[in-house]
């Protein structure tokens, strides 16, 4: 413990982590705001306001607006701010499996390191890092992890309070930590406490919570919100296949090949059952020991009971932010399986340096995926603001690119930050993932005499003269307007692609 305590240990594993942090995730320094980031920033920038309807999360436009005062709206602080948190966690991370004692010497400081780099490579909540937005979730979890290291390391009322106000900083930030304190009260029961004072505890982290949701109800007009009915539903099936799935997830990213998915997850079941098992059995480990492994298990499970609630998808990385919180916990029993079931340290060495290659092959992917929807938004917004005294139709404004947002929320927004007339930018329809998997590479305009056909809901006629009708065939509204006093642009998957002009204009 000595060695994990010292200052010059401290500062190099600062370091390290910072240059990890900052190499791996360098890449989305350049990107550009995406959908609802916009919704923050007009906020901040038009309507001068912090958020209090809907959802009670100011501390996302506080800081958005703490960026905004460093770079404007230029979006590379922001990022900046994203991946800091980030490693900040990672340190956190490593500080509390420092304190979480289930090692000796060496092994134990082996045991910390490794959580923490691990978890600043974990692929599999990057939506917490990649999109700005996402950040909600890893700044409670940054404020959870410190109240988690408080209750670990110190004792007292002032420690108990100090723990509460870290958790409803969190909460202020994301709902995810919302069963925080029964984590606590288990290092509280590890720690040696009293039923009577276990009891006393809980009716302070109740009174916690309550005060937590009569301030959100206060301000907002609402507890819940929109979401609360997948908190309350009573599709106790569906909520079973939904902890199968994030129990795959946390392992594996998102595909299109289910059956894949399901039996990868039933083997890792399989192995996680069998490795529990051995572990739990283990003649080697005191009954202190298996007590700490069966808490930090407990721990995992429990920080897992919103993204069950809620769900993650299994086909992208779509919400994978829900994972953020738990992932701490399971980076840390990952080591700790490591390290209990092999003795030898280049055996070790090899295991983490594997499971380290590939969590470091899929994080970037995603990252690379993050980028290329940034590009597309910039190449939208940048297309509308060009478009010189025309108006601008936009086809086909894509969603989401695997799971990286694009403009699902937020153009609108984003045009009028961006001092654009609304007036004289009109959506035809906007791309989403589902529909795009049904094509190909890109797509294509399907051309029937004087008619156009652009995948998968618009309709062009082109009549007499300079007259064309727009119709959106899912909802059937049309426009007519005129070609000489408008400007078309499609995505086609790959490429903004504009109609009526000279073959080569794309962007």
């Amino acid at each position: 413990m000595q060695e994990i305590q010292s200052s010059r240990n401290k500062i190099t594993i600062a370091l390290l982590f910072a240059v990890v942090g900052f190499v791996i995730y360098v890449p989305l320094l350049g990107n550009a705001f995406l959908s609802d980031d916009y919704d923050s920033l007009y906020r901040i920038y038009i309507q001068k306001r912090i958020l209090y309807k809907e959802f009670l999360r100011p501390m996302i436009d506080i800081s958005f607006y703490f960026n905004y005062l460093i770079s404007g709206l230029s979006a590379w602080s922001y990022y900046l701010f994203n991946i800091l948190v980030h490693i900040i966690n990672a340190l956190l991370v490593f500080r509390f499996a420092a304190s979480y004692v289930l090692f000796s010497k060496k092994d134990q400081w082996l045991f910390a390191f490794w959580s923490g780099l691990l978890f600043l490579i974990y692929p599999f909540h990057n939506e917490s890092i990649a999109w700005l937005s996402g950040r909600l979730s890893s700044m409670a979890c940054l404020f959870a992890l410190m109240s988690l290291i408080i209750t670990s390391e110190r004792t007292g009322k002032m420690a108990i309070a100090m723990s509460a106000l870290f958790f409803l900083l969190g909460l202020l930030c994301y709902e995810s930590i919302i069963f925080l304190p029964a984590i606590i009260l288990i290092i509280e029961w590890l720690k040696g406490r009293s039923v009577k004072n276990l009891f006393i505890q809980s009716g302070f982290w109740l009174l916690v919570i309550f005060f937590y949701l009569f301030i959100r109800f206060s301000l907002s007009g609402e507890i819940t919100g929109e979401y609360g009915s997948r908190l309350s539903d009573n599709h106790f099936i569906q909520k079973c296949l939904n902890a199968g799935k994030i129990f795959g997830r946390l392992f594996l990213p998102g595909s299109e090949h289910q059956r894949l998915l399901i039996a990868l997850t039933i083997v890792i079941c399989f192995f996680t059952m069998i490795i529990t098992g051995l572990i739990l059995k283990n003649k080697n480990l005191n009954r202190v020991s298996k007590t700490k492994w069966l808490a930090l298990m407990t721990f995992a499970l429990i920080s897992l009971l919103i993204p069950i609630a809620f769900g993650v998808s299994t086909r992208t990385s779509e919400s994978d932010r829900l994972l953020y919180f738990p992932s701490c916990f399971i980076c840390i029993l990952l080591i700790a399986v490591i390290l209990q079931i092999f003795r030898n340290a280049d055996v070790r060495l090899l295991w983490f340096s594997c499971i380290s290659i590939y969590f470091l092959c899929f994080l970037e992917i995603n990252n690379m995926r993050w980028v290329k929807a940034s590009r597309a938004a910039e190449l939208i917004l940048e297309t509308v603001r060009n478009r010189g005294m025309k108006n601008i139709i936009l086809i086909n404004v894509p969603d989401e690119l695997e799971g990286a947002f694009v403009f699902r929320n937020g153009l609108i927004k984003a045009l009028e930050i961006n001092g654009t007339d609304t007036s004289k930018v009109k959506i035809m329809n906007y791309l989403k993932r589902t529909d795009y998997l049904k094509t190909g590479q890109t797509i294509p305009v399907q051309k029937t005499d004087s008619t156009l056909i652009i995948y998968p809901e618009c309709m062009i006629v082109q009549h007499e003269g300079q007259d064309i009708q727009l119709t959106n065939t899912k909802n059937n509204s049309s426009i007519s307007i005129r070609k000489d006093r408008n400007l078309m642009y499609y995505w086609n998957k790959e490429a903004l692609i504009g109609l009526f002009r000279d073959s080569t204009d794309r962007k």
